[in-house]
């Protein structure tokens, strides 16, 4: 398999990529088949780890844009090479529009955006509750979702861990659904909890399929912070 891609960076750095996550990681990739490999998608994956943007950005079929927290934009020359192969900042826990605007702009430009739908890094044990962003761009957008599970991840880079390790990692994307096709032109807040909710069941679905299943926390457990939560009101 080759990367579909224009740019001769991100072809080079897929490849590279890839031969270091088959001898080091022995990846393993199932359903890249099911990878709009034309026009707007979004790749919605659990996260478990440092490694997991470029592990799957090597596992999928084609070139992607990567929302990146933006703490990793303040070192200047890793800033510059992530913008430079796709990566573009959020500012975590805000309601940061700028963000959204540049995906939805990838999107309409008939990119494919990856967005962890957790908003943040879990321990492999839960899938952390969906943020609302991979919804908000699904709605808006009107791009197909494609629901990717990534296990063994925490295991080659534990949080914390000043280097990663050898372990197995294993990606599968599931089949691409899209919002309109679930819920119409509906745009209410049971609407919207429902698809999220329907992408997180499938990525849990995934997770068995590689044969690591990480079940979702119960129902009311909490929900995680996202780039489009707004800013949490103060209390005493």
């Amino acid at each position: 398999m080759v990367v579909r891609s224009d740019d001769w960076l991100y072809r080079a750095g897929w490849v590279l990529v890839r031969v270091v996550a088959r001898l080091v990681w022995r990846l393993e990739v199932q359903g890249a088949s099911n990878v709009p490999l034309e026009g707007a998608a979004i790749i919605a994956p659990n996260h478990l780890s440092l490694l997991d943007p470029p592990l799957i950005g090597c596992a999928c079929p084609r070139e992607l844009r990567f929302i990146a927290k933006a703490e990793l934009f303040r070192y200047g020359l890793f800033s510059r090479l992530i913008r430079r192969v796709g990566a573009f900042p959020v500012e975590r826990g805000t309601a940061d529009v700028g963000a959204i605007k540049t995906a939805l702009q990838f999107l309409r430009d008939g990119r494919a955006v990856i967005i962890f739908i957790e908003g943040t890094r879990g321990a492999g044990e839960h899938l952390l509750p969906p943020t609302p962003g991979v919804t908000l761009l699904a709605r808006h957008s009107g791009a197909p979702v494609v629901p990717t599970a990534i296990v063994g991840s925490e295991q080659a880079w534990r949080k914390g861990a000043k280097l990663p390790r050898r372990a197995q990692v294993k990606v599968a994307f599931g089949e691409p659904v899209r919002y309109d096709e679930v819920f119409g032109a509906r745009t209410d807040r049971e609407a919207r909890d429902a698809f999220s909710a329907l992408i997180m069941e499938r990525i849990e679905a995934l997770t068995r399929q590689l044969g690591r299943p990480i079940p979702r926390l119960p129902t009311g457990a909490g929900l995680a912070a996202s780039p489009t939560d707004p800013v949490p009101p103060r209390t005493v």
